[in-house]
């Protein structure tokens, strides 16, 4: 995990904005950038995986809920600099809309924290608007899939 801080070049890393009947699955980030914060699941591309693959690995490492991607929404850049102004992260971020096959939700951590979120009663705590941002612009979308399954 240490090479991700102060990379030598962008990490290329998914997003998922998962939908199941209850709504949209967010999970308490449990490392920065955002800890403690709630955002959709996601992580980095391992060397060798597509990026559809690594959208169902990350959601079910991080939530238990099996998925299967309906379609790509956007892209990101999401850049932090310490207190000297060095790039502490820095990720390309490729954002995917997704269905839950299962709603069983469940944390990668012993004191994370998983939650279905009606996508008009999102948590005050989000990582970031830019999440919100991301989760709206396919709000239309949401609802269709959650009266889907």
């Amino acid at each position: 995990m240490n090479e991700r801080r102060y990379p030598s070049i962008p990490i290329p890393g998914v997003g998922a904005i998962v939908v199941g009947q209850k709504g949209v699955l967010l999970a308490r980030r449990d490392k920065d950038p955002g800890k403690g914060l709630w955002s959709i699941p996601g992580g980095g591309v391992e060397l060798g995986e597509t990026q559809e693959a690594s959208v169902i690995r990350e959601v079910e490492e991080e939530t238990g809920v099996e998925c299967e991607v309906v379609d790509f929404v956007s892209t990101a850049d999401l850049i932090t600099r310490d207190s000297s102004g060095a790039v502490e992260f820095h990720f390309l971020l490729n954002h995917f809309l997704a269905r839950a096959i299962t709603e069983k939700i469940r944390s990668e951590t012993e004191e994370g924290e998983v939650n279905w979120f009606h996508p008009d009663s999102l948590p005050d705590d989000m990582a970031s608007q830019r999440i919100v941002d991301l989760i709206q612009s396919v709000h239309d979308r949401i609802l269709v899939i959650m009266n889907e399954t």
